[in-house]
């Protein structure tokens, strides 16, 4: 199948970032990627271009700053919640980091953020509320706070009764296996007793 270089204008998801060179098939190029304006043909002349690159960076300027926009305004203001071991003091267990933080962003908010960008000036070791800057792009700031609160321990009475439990039907399992064999044993013995004795001659 022929295929054609083109530089994409556009990101394409599976394909391509904008800027980037792909040899894709000529059928897909001429009937999707150059229509939809996604592509232009990787030519020399293009290529050797500067104001061709330069309108190229913007683009990607451009397209990142709006996916900053569009998640700043997802998570600014945001409340996120993570629990944590406290010990017998009082004191927790651990730290938190930015990568945490990342981490509840992704699961609690569903968006991805550079753990770079979330601005923790010292782990956090301490239960309590704290206000986190993130910093997305350039002039663009935004905030969540982060509320740190004890994790509730494991009910160690509830998890000693229901192993309780589970001792106690695997003690009646076997007690009725015995009743069973007491059973069979039983009709044995009332079969070998219907059997008549040899009458002397």
């Amino acid at each position: 199948m022929p295929s054609v270089e083109v530089v994409l204008l556009e990101d394409v998801r599976d394909l391509g970032q904008i800027g980037d060179v792909k040899s894709v098939a000529a059928g897909y190029a001429r009937n999707y990627l150059l229509p939809q304006k996604l592509a232009v043909p990787a030519t020399e002349k293009r290529m050797a271009d500067s104001q061709f690159h330069a309108a190229l960076e913007e683009r990607r300027e451009a397209t990142a700053r709006a996916e900053a926009e569009r998640i700043g305004a997802l998570v600014h203001g945001t409340t996120l919640t993570l629990p944590a071991l406290v010990g017998d003091q009082g004191r927790m267990h651990g730290q938190i980091t930015n990568q945490d933080v990342a981490q509840a962003l992704k699961e609690q908010l569903a968006v991805d953020i550079d753990r770079h960008l979330i601005q923790i000036d010292s782990p956090i070791r301490s239960l309590g509320r704290y206000l986190l800057p993130i910093k997305l792009a350039s002039g663009l700031n935004v905030s969540v706070t982060l509320e740190v609160v004890e994790q509730e321990p494991i009910d160690q009475e509830s998890a000693d009764q229901e192993s309780g439990d589970d001792t106690e039907s695997g003690d009646d399992t076997e007690s009725g296996d015995d009743t069973e064999s007491g059973d069979s044993d039983d009709t044995d013995s009332s079969e070998a007793s219907t059997e008549e004795e040899p009458t002397s001659a």
